[in-house]
């Protein structure tokens, strides 16, 4: 069986075999440009790291859904100062502008921008953002998908991010955590205009999304205890995922959401998502639930993606501790796993351990080719 069919069957609810399938991607990127990637390595692409270490890829195929607005949008950037850009963003209703800092990376490695200026600080600016969702679209290309998907091969069934919650998206990228909450207590109409704004962008984009080849799509919502508290899950989140998981079961397709960080307070909510699957669970000793808390969330309904904490990869902890926690999980939800790691494996982490894993898994369970 390849790990292709694995993946599928999974989700399907046939499989009998685990798929090991962590994100490497952030790890490779660090490495590569930091030109410490282990002897052997330098000269694979990602797909055949991946193959080296003998694991499966989850994202590689994310491809073939192209954005665009209906709407006049003009966005340019421009450097402030030695450590701070904006991004000036202009539309028929007004304008926004966001304020990064520029927090340099190691040696050739990209610079991480972080908002230090959120765009929406008032009521005003969330109208703009509003007509910018109310004309966001999207077109499926095909021909993206299956080059992507082909060049992905028997490694995985090729996944698709979609659009996060329009709630987080206001947390994460307009208005911050605080800001958030003040607009939703002192404007709490406007902010469910955007709402609304947000989730008919998302039919409109599954609708083309529907129209590509795949299978399995990815909710970016990184719902959390803090983020998305039970009062504001069940109100925003909890409709918009049993209505996009519907559509989804009607045209034969899965969708999971991801949730990282910590998610106790929100698990029992997750058998009436809707939601086929959940993605980044992060378990104690790194987050706030034990593995018994998101079995009993869980059941035997819903696949789990990843379970191992990232801090599991780090030298301060035994190797012996993290094979144990490996069997451990898969004892616990096979079938109905996808085993990887909690959120990513960070540059710290050691990617041997990726390896041990992998090879843990064939001797005992034995890995799909």
């Amino acid at each position: 069986m390849t790990r292709k069919q694995l993946n599928l069957e999974i989700f399907e609810g046939t499989a009998k075999k685990v798929l090991w399938q962590p994100r490497l991607e952030t790890w490779i990127l660090f490495h590569r440009a930091e030109a410490t990637l282990p002897e052997g390595f330098s000269n694979l692409t990602d797909l055949e790291i991946y193959d080296r270490l003998g694991c499966s890829v989850r994202y590689a195929a994310s491809e073939g859904i192209i954005y665009y607005y209906t709407t006049y949008v003009e966005s340019f950037e421009k450097k402030l100062d030695e450590n701070h850009t904006e991004l000036i963003t202009k539309t028929e209703k007004g304008t926004l502008r966001t304020v990064f800092q520029i927090v340099p990376g190691g040696l050739g490695y990209s610079d991480n921008k972080r908002i230090v200026e959120f765009p929406v600080k008032t009521v005003e600016d969330l109208k703009i953002l509003t007509h910018l969702m109310r004309n966001f679209n999207a077109v499926a290309i095909p021909e993206i998908f299956n080059q992507a998907a082909n060049r992905v091969g028997n490694r995985a069934e090729p996944t698709i991010f979609l659009q996060s919650s329009g709630f987080t998206e206001l947390i994460k990228f307009h208005a911050g955590l605080l800001g958030t909450y003040y607009l939703l207590n002192d404007s709490t109409a406007e902010v469910e205009k955007y709402l609304e704004a947000c989730d008919e962008r998302d039919i409109r984009v599954i609708d083309e999304a529907l129209k590509l080849p795949c299978r399995i799509f990815n909710l970016g919502d990184h719902a959390t205890n803090e983020f998305t508290p039970p009062p504001i899950l069940k109100k925003y989140l909890l409709p918009r995922w049993k209505k996009i998981s519907g559509k989804m079961s009607e045209n034969n397709r899965f969708v999971h959401s991801h949730w990282d960080g910590n998610a106790r307070l929100i698990l029992p909510y997750l058998k009436e998502s809707g939601l086929h699957a959940v993605e980044a669970l992060t378990p104690s000793p790194m987050c706030d639930m034990t593995l018994e808390e998101i079995k009993q969330a869980v059941n035997n309904s819903i696949v789990v993606l990843d379970l191992i904490p990232a801090i599991f990869f780090l030298p301060s902890y035994p190797l012996k501790n993290l094979l144990e926690f490996t069997e451990k999980v898969i004892e616990m939800f096979i079938p109905r796993l996808i085993l990887g790691v909690s959120d990513e494996i960070s540059s710290a982490g050691e990617i041997s351990r990726i390896e041990a894993i992998s090879e843990f898994i064939d001797k005992k369970y034995g890995l799909a080719e």
